[in-house]
């Protein structure tokens, strides 16, 4: 049988057998072999069954794992008498081919706890408390104390005040320990010197692992002797703590050698245990047991009484209140080292989003962007083309948070990427949709993308399932371009095909595209902003610029949603064709014919209009 010896400084030897096939060593409590200094990780080592024994690597830890005095680079094939250094523990690799040797019947520090006996006779109770009922109170017995002559008064009172200095140092322990395994060791010291006629004390916490039958299992964290030189065998009163996890009660149980099924496999009555005390460690805030605390007495004729009962409830309930404080921080610090990566994945997503607008002579830009998250699903990006045209796309990935920023990373790369390679923009909107096709757990990505002509306003548009463009004209009107030149968005139909739209932008025009975050913003009463407000929005007889129409646009859409948080994320680009000015300061007269939809096909380097 192979097992660890764990030698700590000032601390007794403990013995730790190697169960199951996996063994994690660290500071936390779910592992199964804990360490309590602050030299140690909160997962440090990791011992792996292997064919040929057990084997040994470092979990990226701080200080490293040092065997026979050399640090490990790789997992390691221990050896019997190995010296494994972790922080300051040394642990002690040993294989013992004796079954029957009383380490292997034993449960040390680290061992699942298994529920295979019976209920516990309740005839042994000698008195209990239920914890977690407001106004609960002990059931006394026959052993409630009363003061007889003047010597036993003064006992008590000199009694009464070392407790109270016990637990005035419980409260300063409280407030130093880093964590649970921190607390654990010197708390269970601080125990033995407030039951002065306890024996041992241990605390047992609620294990990760499926104890089986749908019980939850349970694990020794640390136990402590009063005699440390003693060959006594420590034993959790199994029965005992599985009464006080399903009753929630606090209780004393007499002679418990008595109760022939406190183990099948080995009873009691060879610990000679005389006299049992255990209390749950009740989290009320969210009205579950994190914990149990046992003490016991072994000396023939030491019971404990009724007062040593509710004293242990008390520490009972404060070790319950550190804890929820404890998990409360814990929970505190991921939430903001969450929030800390996601401000940070806010930056590097807009690194992939444009810096400024393009400088193009004759035409005015203006984008918005805003993640209902901290990162978001929507996409835009101004893109160069080598026929001299430029390229405005748009996308609004399905879904929100980090998985559809992700997606969004990888459309802004290869969209880059596909209108560099393909010959045509149909052919590279093909090349899209093939791209996000059957991946990505079936979301999928509506599309457009505005090609334009700088010199001739020829604006060529793509639409892959997304809203349709909004033309704001000089006169007051606006027009939805491209009714029937749509197709699938990205991802949906393997072997799509996008036709081509085609609009000359006349001076005086702007053309807008956006998300559907700023058509479905909704206010306090669930109502959407809808396509229709957005149309009166981008109404523009008074020939606003670019960036002042589509604030005019965003700022209606913030007064409508009032402070209402969105669920959707929202994106904004709007494109416009400046008047150009004659020698006489006037503006030209663009003709009507000028202006307006045609519908072809074109390369992307064949800028005419035919």
């Amino acid at each position: 049988m192979e097992k660890l010896l764990i030698k700590d400084p000032d601390q007794p030897i403990q013995t730790i057998l190697l169960k199951g096939d996996v063994v994690v060593v660290g500071r936390q409590r779910y592992c199964d072999v804990v360490l309590s200094n602050s030299a140690v990780s909160r997962e440090h080592a990791r011992l792996t069954r292997a064919t040929k024994g057990w084997i040994v690597e470092d979990l990226q830890s701080r200080n490293g794992v040092w065997i026979n005095g050399k640090r490990i680079e790789k997992p390691t094939l221990l050896r019997p008498q190995d010296s494994i250094q972790i922080g300051e523990s040394t642990l002690v690799y040993q294989v013992d081919a004796s079954s029957d040797s009383p380490a292997n019947n034993s449960d040390e520090s680290g061992s699942i706890l298994s529920w295979r006996e019976g209920e516990l006779d309740k005839s042994l109770i000698k008195s209990q408390v239920g914890v977690a009922e407001p106004g609960s109170s002990i059931n006394l017995g026959s052993g409630r104390f009363r003061f007889h002559t003047l010597d036993d008064y003064e006992r008590e009172y000199s009694l009464l005040e070392d407790r109270l200095r016990v637990m005035l140092n419980f409260a300063r322990i409280l407030g130093k320990a880093e964590d649970v395994v921190d607390l654990v060791p010197r708390f269970l010291s601080n125990l033995l010197l407030l039951f002065p006629q306890a024996d041992s004390a241990c605390v047992i916490v609620e294990s990760p692992e499926d104890g089986g039958d749908g019980q939850s299992a349970w694990k020794l964290v640390d136990y402590k002797l009063r005699n440390e030189s003693s060959n006594r065998p420590f034993r959790v009163s199994r029965s005992i703590i599985r009464h006080v996890v399903a009753t929630n009660n606090a209780i004393i149980s007499d002679s418990p050698s008595d109760d022939l099924r406190f183990n099948s496999s080995e009873s009691v009555v060879s610990s000679r245990i005389k006299s049992v005390m255990a209390a749950p460690i009740y989290d009320s805030v969210n009205r579950k047991i994190l914990g149990v605390i046992q003490i016991d007495s072994c000396s023939s004729g030491v019971h404990f009484e009724d007062a040593e009962l509710k004293l242990l409830v008390v520490v009972a309930n404060q070790i319950a209140v550190y804890w929820e404080n404890q998990m409360y921080r814990d929970d505190l610090a991921e939430k903001k080292a969450a929030k800390r990566e996601l401000q940070v994945a806010n930056l590097v997503q807009r690194g992939f989003l444009p810096s400024d607008s393009p400088k193009i002579e004759g035409y005015e830009f203006f984008d918005y962007y805003r993640p209902a998250k901290y990162v978001g699903g929507d996409f835009f990006d101004y893109i160069p083309l080598s026929d001299g045209t430029l390229a405005i796309v748009l996308g609004d990935v399905s879904g929100k948070g980090v998985q559809a920023a992700l997606l969004m990373a990888k459309l802004s790369s290869e969209t880059r990427y596909v209108l560099a390679l393909e010959k045509t923009r149909a052919a590279a909107m093909a090349r899209l949709n093939q791209t996000f096709y059957g991946k990505w757990d079936n979301r999928f990505i509506t599309f457009v993308m505005l090609a334009i002509e700088p010199e001739t306003g020829v604006v060529h548009i793509f639409n892959a399932g997304h809203n349709y463009p909004i033309v704001s004209k000089p006169d007051g009107s606006v027009q939805r371009i491209g009714e029937g030149y749509n197709s699938f968005p990205f991802g949906m139909v393997q072997d799509a095909e996008y036709p081509e739209f085609v609009y000359r932008l006349a001076e005086g025009e702007s053309i807008s595209i956006m998300s559907d975050g700023l058509t479905d913003a909704m206010n306090a009463d669930e109502e959407q902003f809808t396509e229709a407000r957005v149309v009166d929005a981008l109404q523009n007889p008074d020939s606003l610029d670019a960036a002042r129409l589509g604030r005019k646009l965003v700022t209606e859409i913030q007064q409508f949603a009032n402070g209402e948080t969105q669920t959707d994320d929202q994106c904004l680009v709007v494109l416009r064709r400046c008047v150009q000015l004659n020698a006489s300061g006037t503006a030209d007269d663009f003709a009507e014919a000028n202006a307006g939809s045609l519908t072809r096909e074109s390369t992307l380097g064949d800028s005419d209009v035919r």
